[in-house]
């Protein structure tokens, strides 16, 4: 089996996702954290449908996840690009970086503030 490289804790608790490629995730009780999130119920359902024709349940899904994040410093997948600037947004841009003191460094949230209410 392969390993994702953060099996420093194999003897308190393991946790072997079979049928998943061969990878093995170990996760030390004491360490553990919990993961709160919510989503839409449609998406949850569709999601979880693949995961159990993958022999996954959601909690090892998203262990393997993080583990891949982890891993390789990344998402485990491309973002799509992201669209160009509309000619207005550009204009806008320009402006607010033409305006000395306007994107900060700010010395205080009251600086930061005036300027965001002077923008608007």
């Amino acid at each position: 089996m392969r390993s994702l490289g953060i099996n420093k804790y194999p003897s308190t608790f393991s946790l072997e996702l079979s049928n998943i490629n061969g990878y093995n995730v170990y996760m030390k009780k004491s360490s553990a954290a919990n993961l709160h999130i919510r989503l839409p119920a449609k998406l949850k359902r569709e999601a979880e449908a693949v995961l159990c024709a993958l022999g996954l349940d959601t909690s090892s899904a998203i262990r393997l996840f993080y583990a891949q994040i982890a891993l390789n410093q990344t998402l485990p997948f491309s973002l799509p690009a992201l669209r160009k600037a509309s000619p207005k947004t550009r204009k806008i841009i320009a402006e607010a970086l033409q305006e000395e003191g306007a994107l900060g460094p700010f010395d205080t949230a009251e600086s930061a503030l005036k300027a965001l209410y002077a923008a608007m």
